[in-house]
């Protein structure tokens, strides 16, 4: 029979469900928790014949474990089918499994999705096993705390969470640290934050991380100088953020910005976001994408504006010509005071 299970692989270095699985242990037999034992520790896509090589047992033993598991939910099978063909990789329990450095470590497939914001604690001797058992993990803690970033216990949860849950391989991790020390925030915490936010926008490879950080990198210049040009020392708002985003994409350099935040001093006295953003908007419209452009654009409204005032009277003459042939003229204040006189 092929299996396809649920959680994924977490190598030789796996957490055992207790919560689940505590219940039983009394009662299972030899083969039903070393058959367990072998479906945590092995790979998501397996098969009767692996789990037989794995744990010693006959594939039959092996069937009835995992249907015995699965009826009290202790794991759960995504797919079960006839054996086509064996696999042509096997898991084993060795060194090999674990990456060779930080560096070479291979790129994690893309992990499933986590449905419910999960908190998951820690003892301090659950982080210490996990980090004997997992030279990966132990070659993380001592990278990211030579970055400066001071972890307790608390905090050292959360780095495993990043690894075990959310999948996260120790160099994406280690890239994502160097980066908010670069701005300033050495703090487990951020990173947490900065990378579950990453994991939410669909972020979770190496690659993808990486290009993240280019990103943010990209924007956060962007932003920098559009405040100078402003004189702005404070952090943006999210609204302002918004607007330099949007500014970003329409594709506004500096000059332009500048342009238009001069403009926006001379008819409002003071900065605007929204004021210098409805230029913007306006010169996207008709296609302005250099000062130039934009000096050209302003003199053709400018001209038109003239012109169209020009053409028209201080007054309406239509208005004027229908106020006179309805307004009843015997009502007038000169003829009731006549009329008052006789």
């Amino acid at each position: 029979m092929d299996y396809c299970f649920e959680a994924d692989s977490w190598g030789a270095s796996f957490s055992f469900p207790w919560a689940a699985a505590g219940g039983y242990i009394k009662s299972c037999n030899e083969a039903q928790i070393k058959i367990l034992l072998c479906i945590l520790a092995g790979p998501r896509y397996t098969d009767s014949a692996m789990l037989s090589a794995m744990s010693g047992f006959s594939e039959a033993d092996v069937d009835s474990a995992v249907t015995y598991w699965k009826e009290r939910g202790v794991i759960k099978v995504n797919s079960e089918n006839p054996v086509v063909s064996k696999p042509e990789a096997s898991h084993t329990f060795s060194a090999k499994n674990e990456p060779a450095s930080l560096v070479e470590s291979v790129k994690p497939t893309k992990a499933a999705a986590v449905e419910k914001k999960i908190i998951v604690k820690y003892s301090q001797r659950e982080i210490q096993q996990k980090a004997e058992n997992d030279a990966t993990l132990k070659s993380l803690i001592n990278e990211i705390q030579s970055l400066q970033f001071s972890i307790n216990g608390m905090e050292l949860g959360k780095l495993i969470e990043l690894y075990e849950l959310y999948r996260f391989d120790a160099p994406s991790i280690l890239l994502a640290a160097d980066h908010c020390r670069a701005a300033g925030k050495c703090s487990i915490a951020y990173l947490h934050t900065v990378m579950i936010n990453w994991y939410n926008e669909g972020i979770n490879t190496y690659a993808e991380v990486e290009q993240a950080i280019i990103t943010a990198s990209e924007r956060r210049s962007y932003e920098n100088k559009v405040l100078g040009i402003f004189g702005m020392e404070n952090r943006p708002s999210k609204k302002q953020q918004q607007y330099m985003t949007e500014w970003r994409r329409l594709g506004f350099n500096n000059d332009l910005i500048e342009l238009a935040y001069n403009k926006c001093l001379d008819t409002k006295s003071k900065l605007s976001f929204s004021y210098i953003d409805g230029i913007l908007k306006n010169w996207a419209k008709v296609g302005v994408s250099s000062v130039e452009d934009a000096e050209q654009s302003d003199k053709q409204h400018k001209k038109k504006y003239s012109a169209v005032s020009e053409d028209k009277p201080s007054y309406d003459l239509n208005e004027y010509e229908n106020f006179a042939r309805n307004y009843d003229f015997g009502d007038a204040p000169w003829n009731v005071r006549k009329e008052e006189d006789q």
